[in-house]
């Protein structure tokens, strides 16, 4: 790994680099993530000194637009990106004493499906069609346990009865096909869980699904978090999501955490503009009142990429020392930070009035 650059870290009531999460020592405690794909301009990177941490037992939502960097983090953290093209030229990410973006091939793969896990967003590409679901949760408990088929097998009927699908005995004989969408589901939690994962990561695991499964989904996964501990990190870009799991809140945008805090603070005090387009662009059951906000323009492409905020284009307070400096991730309050250099944004809103 090279590291082109020396990682900058935010001191705060934390302490030195506790970007987010309340405990001493975090379980995952990311620092300065940037990487790059081939084909892409050689001085941009696509996912740019990206720093967080999660607490034990905790939940961190990262959140932000399609294509913002969410799940080429989670993909690096997991050991899972395709290197070539990804290439990853700074960062670390220490894990149970352990830097994930060090490890070699071997010590990932005994790491994943074991210490750390994930859900995908489409169970249906997951998951193999020509293995039945109790082989295929079997295989990830034989290979990271000392245990025999026939205990692995035991184990995966528990794991099917605690993501409660009916009839487990039958459906662990079951092809994905024979199963509707919120099962396949269930069955990628029952999975991702079976081995006690200290940290689980899900990405966008209920975007496939209907309202009323996505409510299920989401009530499944908190109960199975609280009875084990489990750390979790789920990446979305729906704010209901956020606002039902989440203890602390990573909001992304153009390969950059924009802003950082306790999902109280980032709900009722948003700092950076584009949050706050995000936050204003969510309709509500009530009454309307007038149009939904929008935030104006698009995503830039790595070729257009501004010098300074990545914002710059798209943001109603931007000026010269916007587009020529990129802001730090400053704090607003304990906890709470925002990469604005107009942050706390009632400054600027005065100034405007």
């Amino acid at each position: 790994m090279v590291h082109d650059a020396p990682l900058q870290h935010v001191t705060g009531a934390n302490g030195p680099g506790k970007l987010i999460g309340t405990s001493e020592q975090p379980l995952l405690d990311l620092q300065g993530l940037s990487i790059r794909f081939d084909g892409a301009p050689k001085d941009v990177n696509v996912v740019d000194d990206v720093s967080f941490s999660v607490g034990k037992g905790k939940t961190l939502c990262l959140v932000g637009e399609s294509g913002c960097g969410k799940s080429v983090t989670a993909l690096a953290l997991m050991g899972l990106l395709p290197t070539p093209p990804a290439r990853i030229v700074a960062g670390s990410a220490m894990f149970e004493g352990k830097d994930l973006l060090s490890l070699d091939e071997h010590e990932r793969a005994d790491m994943r499906g074991d210490r750390m896990a994930m859900i995908f967003q489409e169970p249906m590409t997951s998951l193999n069609p020509a293995f039945t679901i109790g082989d295929q949760i079997a295989e990830g408990i034989v290979r990271h346990r000392k245990v025999s088929k026939a205990e692995a097998w035991e184990r995966a009927l528990e794991m099917l009865r605690k993501v409660r699908i009916p009839a487990p005995e039958k459906r662990l004989k079951a092809y994905p096909h024979e199963m509707s969408g919120g099962m396949r589901q269930r069955v990628m939690i029952a999975m991702a869980l079976a081995n006690d994962p200290q940290l689980l990561i899900a990405d966008e695991p209920t975007t496939a699904l209907d309202v009323t499964i996505q409510a299920q989904i989401l009530t499944l996964v908190r109960r199975l978090q609280e009875e084990t501990g489990t750390s979790m990190i789920m990446i979305t870009h729906d704010l209901g999501v956020v606002a039902e799991v989440a203890d602390e809140v990573a909001v992304m945008y153009a390969g950059r955490v924009v802003e950082t805090g306790p999902v109280e603070a980032i709900f009722e005090d948003p700092q950076h503009p584009y949050t706050i387009g995000l936050m204003g662009s969510v309709p509500s059951l009530g009454r309307r009142q007038g149009r939904l906000a929008t935030i104006r323009g698009s995503v830039p492409p790595p070729e257009l990429m501004p010098k300074g905020c990545r914002f710059t284009p798209r943001c109603p307070f931007s000026d010269q020392h916007c587009a020529n400096d990129p802001p730090p991730l400053g704090e607003i309050a304990p906890g709470h930070r925002a990469r604005c250099w107009y942050a706390p944004l009632e400054v600027k809103r005065g100034e405007a009035a």
